[in-house]
C-alpha cells in the first residue's frame, strides 16, 4: 500500500513543461495509428489461418500414420530416432524453411522383465501378479515385507515412521481421499520420499479398478534411483490389500532393466519475423512417449498439432512482430531431459532472455479454456483472446483457468521466471486411465479435438506474435520465489531436489 501510495503523489505532483507536454503528446499522436492498426491486421490473420486450417489439418492423419508406421516413441530407441527425423522431413515438406536438430546426450534407460511374485511370511504359497517396473528402475532381485502407505503423501509416511524402513511400499499412484487438504504428488517425488523413509521397495497400485497398468519416470532428474518401483493394476492392487488384511504378505520382485549412454534430438523449427528483433514466442510439446503403447494421446495429440502451427505460422511469416520457436522435445518422460537441455544450453548464451511466452502443449486434445498459471498481467490478456478465438471455436468459451503446476516442458523455463502458458482440455476419463499405459492408442483420438487444438493454438501463436506489446514480463528471483511458494510448489521442488533457493 505504501508503495502504491508514493507512486500515485508522484505524478500528482508531476507538471511536465512545455516542451516535454509537445513531445508526450507526439508519442501518443504517433502511436494511436499503430496501436488502432494493430487489431485488424490480427483479426484478418485470424481469418486467413482458419480457413486455411479448416482445409490443410493434417496432425490428425499424421499422427496415425507415425502410431502406425513407427509405433511408440522412446528416447533413445530406434523409433524415437525415427519419430525425430520423421517430424524434421513432415516440417520441411509442409514448407517450414528453418528446421534444425538439437542433439543432446543423457543415460538411456530399457525395460526388460518385471516378475512380482506375492507369498505369505514364511511360506511357499507364491501367488503371481502382473507388473511394470516404472523407468529409471534399476534390475534388483530381492524379497521384502509389505507395508500399506496409503497414498504416499509424507502424511502418510509419518504415521508409519520406522515401520517402513526394509520393507515394501504400497501406495496409490492417484489420491484415494481428496479433501482440500491433500494434494497428490508426482510418482517421482512419492518414489523420493520412500527412499527417505527407508523404504527397500515401492509397489504403485493403478487408480482404475482395471487390469490397466501404468509406467512412468521413478525419477525426476533422469539418474536411476536406488530402489525398485513398480506398478501394479487396480484390481490386483485391490486383491493384495485385501490380502493384507489377514496376513503378513512378502513381495519377491525379480526386475531387469539395462542403462547404457545413448542420445537423442530435439527438433525445432524457427519463423523469423521479417524485421529483425531479438523477442520471440515458443510453443512446445513432447515427442516421445512410453514404450508400452503407441502414445497417441501422451502426447502425439500435442506434438503432432505442432506440426498445423508451425505450418499456419509459416503462412504469415510476413505479418510477424516477433519471432516464432516450436520445440518438439525428446525425454520428457524420462525428467524433462530435453527442454532442460534446451533452457540450458539457451541460458549459457545469452539468448533464453529472449523468449517473451512459453505454450506448452501436454495432453492437450480439446481445449476449452486458456490456463494463464496465475502469471502476473496474464488473466485480462487470455481473456481478450479467449473472445476473439470463440468465433472461430465455439467450444473454447470456459475462460481463463489459474493453475500453476511441475511436470511438464514449461518447467525448466517457469523455473528462470519466464512465462509459462497452456491450455485446459475436456478429455473422457477413458483417455486418462490409458495415460502411460499400453491402452494409449489411436482409438483415443479424436479427429476434431486436434483440429480444434491447432486452431485454437494458431490462432494464440499468432496474437502473441503480432500485438505491438506483450502485457505479462519475466519474473525476477524474489518474484518468482514468492509467486512458486504462493502456488505451493516449494515443497514438491525440495523433494525432487530442484529448489535453489534458500
Amino acid at each position: 500500500m505504501q508503495g502504491k501510495r508514493i507512486k500515485y503523489k508522484f505524478w500528482e505532483n508531476f507538471q511536465p513543461g512545455f516542451g516535454m507536454r509537445k513531445q508526450i503528446l507526439l508519442f501518443l499522436l504517433c502511436s494511436a495509428p499503430f496501436l488502432l492498426a494493430a487489431q485488424p491486421e490480427i483479426d484478418s490473420a485470424f481469418a486467413r489461418t482458419a480457413r486455411y486450417l479448416n482445409e490443410n489439418c493434417l496432425g490428425y492423419s499424421q499422427l496415425n500414420q507415425a502410431c502406425a508406421t513407427i509405433g511408440h516413441r522412446l528416447t533413445g530407441s530406434p523409433q524415437g530416432q525415427k519419430a525425430e527425423t520423421w517430424i524434421y522431413n513432415h516440417l520441411k515438406s509442409r514448407g517450414v524453411e528453418n528446421v534444425q536438430y538439437d542433439p543432446f546426450p543423457f543415460r538411456a534407460w530399457k525395460r526388460k522383465t518385471c516378475k512380482l511374485e506375492v507369498v505369505p511370511y514364511k511360506s511357499d504359497n507364491y501367488v503371481g501378479f502382473e507388473a511394470v517396473s516404472l523407468a529409471n528402475t534399476p534390475s534388483f532381485k530381492g524379497a521384502w515385507l509389505l507395508i500399506d502407505g496409503g497414498d504416499g503423501l509424507e502424511s502418510d509416511l509419518r504415521k508409519l515412521g520406522s515401520a517402513i524402513k526394509g520393507k515394501c511400499l504400497v501406495i496409490n499412484l492417484g489420491l484415494v481421499r481428496t479433501d482440500s487438504n491433500r494434494r497428490n504428488l508426482h510418482r517421482a517425488e512419492k518414489v523420493s520420499l520412500a527412499l527417505e523413509f527407508g523404504a527397500a521397495s515401492v509397489m504403485f497400485v493403478h487408480p482404475a479398478n482395471s487390469d490397466i497398468r501404468l509406467t512412468g519416470t521413478a525419477s525426476l532428474t533422469g539418474e536411476v534411483v536406488s530402489i525398485p518401483a513398480i506398478c501394479v493394476s487396480g484390481s490386483d492392487g485391490k486383491l493384495i490389500r485385501d490380502w493384507m488384511k489377514s496376513e503378513r504378505l512378502m513381495a519377491d520382485m525379480d526386475v531387469q532393466n539395462e542403462v547404457a549412454d545413448g542420445s537423442a534430438r530435439n527438433v525445432v523449427a524457427r519463423i523469423d519475423a521479417p524485421q529483425k528483433t531479438d523477442e520471440t514466442i515458443l510453443f512446445c510439446g513432447h515427442l516421445d512417449c512410453w514404450d508400452l503403447g503407441t502414445g497417441a494421446v501422451d502426447n502425439g495429440i500435442g506434438s503432432f498439432a505442432l506440426l498445423d502451427i508451425a505450418a499456419a505460422l509459416q503462412k504469415e511469416r510476413q505479418n510477424l512482430k516477433r519471432n516464432v520457436v516450436i520445440l518438439w522435445t525428446m525425454g520428457e518422460e524420462q525428467g524433462l531431459l530435453g527442454s532442460r537441455h534446451f533452457v540450458g544450453d539457451r541460458k549459457s548464451d545469452g539468448t533464453l532472455a529472449h523468449i517473451r511466452a512459453v505454450v506448452n502443449l501436454d495432453m492437450v486434445g480439446n481445449p476449452v479454456a486458456f490456463n494463464d498459471s496465475d502469471w502476473p498481467g496474464a488473466e485480462k490478456w487470455f481473456s481478450t483472446t479467449q473472445k476473439m478465438i470463440t468465433p472461430y471455436v465455439p467450444t473454447f468459451r470456459n475462460g481463463v483457468i489459474h493453475d500453476a503446476g511441475l511436470h511438464s516442458d514449461h518447467q525448466p523455463f517457469m523455473l528462470e521466471g519466464i512465462p509459462v502458458f497452456s491450455t485446459g482440455s475436456s478429455l473422457p476419463d477413458s483417455v486418462y486411465r490409458c495415460y502411460h499405459a499400453n491402452c494409449d492408442l489411436m482409438n483415443l483420438v479424436r479427429p476434431d479435438d486436434m483440429k480444434t487444438s491447432s486452431m485454437v493454438h494458431s490462432l494464440t501463436a499468432l496474437k502473441l506474435a503480432m500485438v505491438p506489446q506483450i502485457p505479462f514480463k519475466a519474473m525476477k528471483e524474489k518474484k518468482l520465489v514468492k509467486w512458486l511458494k504462493k502456488h505451493n510448489l516449494k515443497e514438491k521442488l525440495e523433494i525432487s531436489k530442484e529448489w535453489r533457493w534458500k
